[in-house]
């Protein structure tokens, strides 16, 4: 046996690519297909692009041989993009298809089926506007009529009437009843136009006065509000001063209690309106050690008499006890 070597141009030499497109002279033994039995949608004639729904898998099918005999190319009974590990071929593979319509044809069916899809399908459901409810005749707020209104309306009604709009001077009292009773009101409302302007004045000018008076007690409060800080931290800070430890250091205080000058009827009065009233009596203060007296309460804080644990002291029995006992207060 000998081993031939293989020339150096067939080592480089490459195969050429097949063409995708079968070329198998099979034909199944169905029936062929009738394309004008098949619907616009379930067949596609566009030249070099033609298709066919297989009835067998349902699938989409290149058609090869159109030119001569056109069949449906060999496929499986799933689609392409579904790929299985044990693929089974289709028994429609091979199927004659018998093309009785031209591409012409086919495409005006088309575009006449498109229309006749899109009027079956529903149409978006718009909602309707929402309309306000008119107020009934009750809530309506009348409007008072001005006279200038009032003229507008019947230099409206004399450009439509024939009536009135041929009314001359002489003629006037032709005008009909709807311009004979637009012309009376239009001269009552010019007579009584002063009366309703000052009117309006007069609310107008009231209604501003108790806006500004309103206005001015929200800013006043609003004022008292913002100073309500600062004058809780000045309470705050305050606290009692008292002037010296010792009664000669600290104000002087009135000996005597002033006359109160009351008249003699208003005297006369009081008993015979209270005749049961007893004269008021003031206490005494007496000094609790000593049993000291002064006639008023006044004199007594004049000479420096002291409370001290609620009992009375005169100056001199006061001095026993500590500084910081509070002074009497009348």
């Amino acid at each position: 046996m000998s081993i031939t070597a293989m020339p150096a141009q067939d080592k480089d030499r490459k195969d050429r690519k097949r063409r995708r497109k079968p070329r198998t002279k099979q034909v199944s033994d169905l029936p062929a297909i009738v394309a004008s039995e098949l619907k616009a949608n379930e067949i596609n004639l566009t030249p070099g692009k033609e298709h066919a729904v297989c009835p067998n898998c349902g699938c989409w099918t290149p058609i090869t041989g159109v030119l001569g005999t056109p069949k449906l190319t060999p496929h499986h009974t799933t689609p392409y993009h579904h790929q299985q590990a044990t693929p089974r071929r289709c028994n429609g593979s091979n199927r004659r298809i018998n093309l009785d319509i031209d591409a012409s044809f086919w495409r005006t069916q088309l575009a006449e089926t498109n229309p006749t899809v899109a009027a079956r399908r529903a149409t978006k459901v718009l909602p309707k506007p929402r309309t306000g409810s008119l107020p009934a005749a009750t809530q309506l707020k009348p409007v008072a009529l001005s006279a200038s209104a009032a003229h507008q309306i019947l230099l409206g009604h004399i450009d439509r009437c024939m009536s009135c709009t041929k009314r001359t001077p002489s003629t006037a009292a032709r005008m009909c009843r709807d311009g004979a009773r637009l012309e009376e009101l239009f001269q009552r409302l010019r007579r009584q136009e002063p009366t309703r302007r000052a009117r309006r004045e007069v609310l107008e000018r009231e209604r501003r006065r108790f806006d500004r008076q309103y206005t001015t007690a929200a800013v006043r409060s609003e004022h008292w509000e913002s100073a309500l800080p600062r004058a809780e931290a000045a309470d705050a800070q305050r606290v009692p001063e008292f002037v010296g430890e010792q009664p000669l250091e600290a104000c002087e205080a009135p000996m005597d209690p002033e006359p109160v000058n009351v008249p003699d009827g208003r005297k006369d009065d009081i008993k015979r309106l209270f005749p049961d009233r007893p004269s008021p009596v003031r206490p005494t203060p007496e000094c609790v050690r000593c049993g000291a007296t002064k006639p008023t309460l006044a004199s007594a804080a004049g000479a420096g008499w002291r409370r001290i644990r609620n009992q009375m002291h005169c100056g001199p029995c006061a001095i026993k006890f500590p500084a910081w006992a509070p002074p009497f207060s009348s």
